[in-house]
Parts: structure tokens; C-alpha cells; sequence
């Protein structure tokens, strides 16, 4: 499996914490992966969509200005 590191703000990684915890999840990392699987899932279901496409689903959703 790949690793990659992330930097966030103490706030942002406590929210992230409290969160995963409360849910049940065995770790943050198990959250964290969770979340973006089902955001990556929802954007790219079938992964047909094209760059424009999904760029324009991103705009949508407000993560792209």
C-alpha cells in the first residue's frame, strides 16, 4: 500500500479526530480513508468521466473556483 503524508491545521486534525472516534472507526487513518473513498466514488463512479467533466463537478460542489 501507498503512503502519503498530509499537513493540516491542529484544528482541522482534532475535528477529524473527535469525529472518527465518535463513529467507531479503529483509527483516524480508517476515517480519513473512508470519507475520501466515498467522496472519490461519488465524483468518479465509473471513472469514464473525463478531466472536464469531474473538473466541472468539483466547481459545482465549490472545491474549484
Amino acid at each position: 500500500m501507498a503512503k502519503l503524508k498530509l499537513r493540516m491545521d491542529d484544528d482541522l486534525l482534532a475535528r477529524i479526530q473527535r469525529i472518527s472516534k465518535a463513529g467507531g472507526y479503529s483509527s483516524t487513518e480508517e476515517f480519513v480513508l473512508h470519507v475520501l473513498g466515498r467522496e472519490i466514488e461519488r465524483l468518479d463512479p465509473d471513472e469514464s468521466e473525463s478531466e472536464e467533466d469531474i473538473r466541472k463537478k468539483l466547481e459545482g460542489l465549490g472545491y474549484l473556483t
